[in-house]
């Protein structure tokens, strides 16, 4: 995200709300907690965003856009089908297994279910991912399946390995090369490409 419009101070506030918003959610954070993290008054705190639901969204869209534009330039820039397809992939892993705390938020998010912040996350993060990756979608689904359940499979695939994280690695079969970037991309790539073949 360009962050030339905000001040050196915004900045550190975007950087401290989101740690907190993650592990406490959004009701649970006031913003008093906010500037005693960065070390700054309430009352300047508000010369910088207005209200917590307006730093809230603020600090969301700090946190996806520059993700966002990395993967309609990556998708851009791939070789066929499947790179675009991994390109996706890679993506959500970045999220859910790169950046623990934005992994944390989304998760809290969805099961707080607050319809105006359910909203954000589509209109910031959902959405313009979706966008980017929607002519990939449709040459993936090729007809044989619809191209808004296979964005989600892909979301939940990539999720639930690392959700399910604490009980997967205690399974027999568990690998330390299952935490490897490019394992997890390969088997899910794998997974979805095979099963789309053969549903044609």
């Amino acid at each position: 995200m360009n962050v030339s419009g905000y001040s050196k101070t915004a900045v550190k506030v975007l950087e401290a709300s989101l740690p907190l918003f993650a592990a406490r959610g959004y009701n649970g954070v006031a913003m008093r907690d906010i500037a005693n993290t960065v070390g700054i008054t309430a009352a300047a705190l508000y010369n910088h965003f207005t209200g917590k639901e307006t730093l809230y969204f603020r600090a969301l869209e700090y946190a996806f856009a520059d993700k966002v534009d990395t993967l309609a330039g990556d998708l851009e820039s791939a070789k066929g089908v499947e790179g675009r397809l991994r390109c996706l992939i890679l993506f959500w892993i970045e999220i859910f297994g790169g950046d623990v705390i934005l992994r944390s938020l989304l998760q809290r998010e969805m099961s707080d279910a607050d319809a105006q912040r359910m909203q954000l996350l589509l209109d910031r993060v959902f959405l313009p991912v979706y966008q980017a990756a929607k002519e990939t979608l449709d040459e993936l689904a090729g007809g044989k399946m619809d191209a808004h359940l296979l964005f989600f499979a892909i979301f939940g695939l990539v999720l639930s390995h690392f959700q399910l994280s604490p009980i997967r690695k205690r399974l027999p079969g568990s690998l330390p090369e299952h935490e490897d970037v490019e394992v997890i991309t390969r088997s899910i790539a794998s997974l979805l490409l095979n099963g789309l073949q053969r549903t044609a």
